[in-house]
């Protein structure tokens, strides 16, 4: 993480500078407590002058556009000044404390954490992991203030190692005698701080060098099933092709933390951070798990720095609302899989099927036809999850980045591409040191870099419910789409699902008008706790995925804090295979534009 490179806007770099000098630091001290999983966190909050301190737990954490309840696990938070004198703590709403300080300067805030992500083996501790936004309270007014973090080693670890893309005080950790011991880290803001997981403990790790900067694969839990030689090679060779294609790597050290287990669902999800990622495998390394790997480390560039401008600094409170996370998420999709086709690491014909395969998830969503990419990203939280509307941004997304990327080749005689639009939105944001882009911008910079008003070719991708041009725009690259017929019918249970993040549950996604979700009383947000009596979120898929036309299955659902069960009867649907092909009567130019494109020469 290149901590200069981090989200400070010059704006409050010129409010805070004159003031910097008298600043103090604001340290975190954690304890884990592993038997019964907790960490007990305090705050040391130096130059106090306001009569009231108020601090807060984030309602939402950055990349994961949904409202998480991370202050229902915070428990036990009490104050004392900095004589020891215990302070009132009130507690107005659900997640602010506030703190009668009473003159203090300097005060002390303690809380303990439950559910903490730790694990014990053979009676000894054995790894944990902090998420910032679930762990962290910030002083409300003072996230742009640096900010010290010491983690104490549990007692009686045998092997307790530490991964995290913060920067390491070394002579603090020099300073230190006696047992337990602790690890130092500082950084310049609170965003910062909270944007960088630590993994500690048992852990396998592999290194590598990309762009001259150190990066560490790192393997937790079932690591030693996993192919460590097949990872590491995927990393490296993700991190240089998309390192190249911007021409440098905006961080001081990156980490890739692998939650790794040999059983479960398919896994393979991850969230973006400043100079790390956080991905879940399950099982054997595949393909899908590459294209995680390549999504996750191109939004060190797209989305980090090549943001929206709600997306930081932070407000932690009031989720952002932008319309463009189909580019923050789909466009970034649509590059993890076409560099990764470049570096060599997909062959073209794989590649032209993940493209097939993708409008395929489109056009078999009838969505498509009621939501646009816009408004599924603007809409977001109303769905508290990804799949806003019923509709995939990211898929959407990755789709119209594809036709305006083969728009502007066709329009510019190949001379221009997206690959630029993204590269000059980098340079507009200088490189993550600026403010983000504003909602127009994306268009206002594929119009300029086209040399050509695209505006109403944009407006129907990206902003209408219209059909995508694919046949037009995969025909510039000499390329056609086919559709399988007949369709293959299928079971359709009428609704989207994603595994819980807080506990062994499904949370339902979207339902779909009339289908058979919404006939059982099953509505978007509800919690699937038991699927035909089996409570174990692997088996609920199991089940939902081989369920055919007719099957009827008993749910258990939990919604708020209310629990019924349910009968629901599995609808069917037609779904279509599309198949990209290259078209054998193509032009010589559509060859050309067809190998510039896949080349990125």
């Amino acid at each position: 993480m290149k901590h200069v490179r981090s989200l400070i806007l010059p704006s409050i770099l010129l409010l805070f500078g004159a003031a910097a000098q008298c600043q103090s630091t604001i340290t975190y001290h954690i304890a884990p407590q592993m038997a019964d999983k907790t960490l007990r966190v305090s705050m040391d909050i130096p130059r106090v002058r306001e009569l009231t301190v108020r601090v807060q737990m984030p309602v939402w954490m950055p990349g994961a556009y949904f409202v998480g309840n991370f202050a229902a696990n915070v428990a036990d938070v009490s104050a004392s000044d900095n004589k020891g004198k215990t302070l009132h703590v009130y507690h107005p709403d659900s997640n602010t404390w506030e703190i009668g300080a009473n003159g203090a300067r300097a005060i002390q805030v303690r809380y303990t954490l439950k559910g903490a992500d730790l694990e014990m083996a053979a009676g000894a501790p054995r790894r944990g992991h902090i998420s910032g936004p679930r762990s962290y309270m910030y002083v409300v007014g003072r996230k742009s203030e640096p900010v010290e973090l010491e983690i104490q080693v549990p007692p009686g670890a045998q092997k307790w190692n530490f991964a995290t893309s913060l920067d390491p005080l070394e002579t603090k950790a020099a300073k230190q005698s006696g047992s337990p011991k602790s690890e130092y880290f500082k950084a310049p803001t609170y965003d910062v701080l909270a944007d960088a997981p630590v993994e500690m403990g048992d852990f396998a790790e592999e290194r590598f060098v990309a762009g001259g900067k150190p990066h560490r694969v790192v393997m937790y839990g079932d690591y030693e099933k996993t192919d460590r030689t097949k990872l590491t090679d995927y990393c490296k060779r993700i991190a240089d092709a998309e390192i190249g294609f911007f021409g440098e790597a905006p961080f001081n050290r990156y980490v890739f933390e692998f939650r790794t287990t040999s059983t479960g669902s398919r896994g393979a999800g991850g969230l973006e951070h400043l100079g790390s990622t956080e991905i879940g495998t399950v099982g054997e390394v595949n393909d899908r798990v590459r294209s995680v790997i390549a999504h996750e480390y191109f939004h060190l560039w797209n989305v980090k720095r090549i943001r929206p401008f709600v997306l930081g600094p932070f407000n932690y409170v009031d989720p952002p609302h932008t319309a463009n996370l189909w580019w923050s998420e789909g466009v970034t999709s649509y590059y993890g899989d076409l560099l990764s086709e470049r570096c060599g690491l997909n062959t073209r014909d794989e590649y032209l099927k993940h493209v097939g395969d993708t409008i395929g998830q489109l056009q078999n969503n009838p969505a498509r036809l009621k939501v646009s990419a816009d408004e599924s990203s603007l809409r977001v939280w109303e769905a508290n999850n990804s799949q806003g509307l019923g509709l995939s941004y990211y898929t959407k997304g990755e789709l119209v980045g594809l036709c305006l990327d083969l728009k502007i080749r066709q329009v510019t005689a190949g001379r221009y591409s997206l690959d630029d639009v993204m590269r000059a939105l980098y340079t507009q944001v200088r490189h993550g040191e600026g403010p983000g882009f504003e909602e127009d911008d994306i268009k206002k910079t594929v119009n300029r870099i086209s040399g050509s008003d695209l505006s109403d070719f944009y407006d129907l991708v990206a902003r209408s419910t219209d059909e995508l041009p694919f046949a037009e725009c995969l025909g510039y690259a000499g390329l056609k789409l086919d559709r399988t017929e007949p369709p293959k019918v299928q079971g359709d249970t009428g609704m989207t699902t994603r595994p819980s993040r807080d506990s062994n549950t499904l949370q339902v996604n979207s339902v779909t008008p009339d289908g058979a979700a919404e006939k059982a009383g099953i509505k978007s947000g509800d919690r699937i706790v038991a699927v035909n009596g089996a409570t174990e979120v692997r088996d609920f898929f199991r089940t939902l995925a081989a369920v055919k036309p007719g099957d009827k299955i008993a749910l258990t659902i939990l919604r708020g804090d209310s629990k019924s069960d349910v009968s629901l009867e599995v609808g069917s649907r037609s779904v279509y295979q599309y198949v990209v092909q290259t078209n054998n009567s193509a032009t010589p130019e559509q060859v050309k534009q067809r190998d510039a494109w896949l080349s990125g020469k």
